[in-house]
């Protein structure tokens, strides 16, 4: 384990396999149909898991 823990974005496999087989799937009946398909980007909500590895950003100057 890292020592500071690290701050990490989390996706869900399952979200993720859940959007992969639609595309192929989507991709599969766009063949068998012999219509045009192409490829999508889709963009999922990523979750930020805060660890010890960040801190609050004071949002007051330091005196000069």
């Amino acid at each position: 384990m890292a020592a500071p823990s690290l701050t990490t974005v989390r996706q869900t496999m399952e979200a993720m396999g859940e959007l992969a087989v639609n595309i192929v799937m989507e991709g599969i009946n766009a063949a068998l149909e012999k219509r045009e398909w192409s490829v999508v980007n889709q963009k999922m909500n990523p979750e930020l898991v805060i660890r010890d590895s960040t801190r609050a950003v004071s949002l007051t100057r330091a005196d000069d």
